[in-house]
């Protein structure tokens, strides 16, 4: 019996320990806007002879805002360009990012299919991401991978209404890589006779990058924890106490 009492005593202690060993880890996370290190538009023409351009040009644009599709031969294209310092992110061991969002505004709709009388009101825009280096380069027309798309609805779209695309894992990809500058352009997909304005209303029209990081903290004990290593440890005590309690006793005298 006495080793039995031995055995059940040793064992509660080591679940106590255990449960004291077996520590959660307490997660802040931390959201953080960061705004274009430079945003700028590219125009590109196709077969604009009347200009005395050559067959295919490109150009900074006066108006980083706009987005357009014009089918070939006579039209042209605008795409718009943000490039983002992420040279911050260049995170510790115990942080990463758990979420990364280009965010833009629908601010007009300039024109769709204009040469047609009925149209489909859905568009595609489509973001892309490439290695940006903080300049405006009419280089970076044509550049980037394809990330994701929306179909936009212009028939129920209104100025102001925010457009969000998930670049999570560019962005990691860019930070793990070293890459000081994300850069993302905004295309519409195909040739749809369409132009759009996005930059919201306000004076700056800028696009953001909204990034949530995750940083593992100081480990912390659950309450749970600490309920159970009380409770093994109030049960060792009580057994050794039971166990030694026969053994004080002094026989009484006759």
């Amino acid at each position: 019996m006495t080793n039995l009492y031995n055995r059940v005593a040793v064992t509660s202690v080591c679940t106590a320990l255990s449960f004291v060993l077996g520590v959660s880890e307490e997660v802040k996370a931390a959201t953080i806007t960061v705004p274009p290190t430079i945003q700028f538009g590219v125009r590109t023409w196709y077969n604009p002879s009347y200009s005395g351009l050559p067959p295919t040009s490109y150009e900074l644009s006066s108006q980083p805002n706009i987005v357009r599709s014009v089918p070939t031969p006579s039209g042209g294209s605008n795409e718009r360009f943000a490039e983002f310092n992420i040279s911050s992110f260049f995170l510790a061991p115990n942080k990463t990012i758990k979420s990364a969002v280009f965010q833009d505004t629908f601010s007009a709709l300039l024109f769709h299919n204009s040469n047609t009388v009925t149209y489909n009101p859905i568009i595609p825009l489509a973001i892309f991401g490439y290695i940006g280096n903080g300049t405006a380069e009419v280089s970076d027309s044509g550049k980037g991978v394809f990330l994701s798309s929306l179909a936009l609805d212009l028939s129920s779209l209104s100025p102001g209404d925010p457009l969000n695309f998930d670049v999570t894992t560019f962005v990691n990809q860019q930070v793990n890589n070293g890459n000081p500058f994300a850069g993302f352009v905004i295309r519409i997909l195909g040739s749809s006779f369409t132009s759009i304005s996005l930059g919201g209303t306000d004076a700056l029209g800028q696009s953001s990058l909204v990034i949530e990081t995750v940083d593992a903290g100081e480990p912390v004990p659950e309450p749970t924890t600490i309920f159970g290593s009380a409770l093994a440890l109030s049960l060792g005590g009580w057994l050794k106490r039971k166990k030694s309690s026969p053994q004080n006793k002094t026989p009484s005298q006759g």
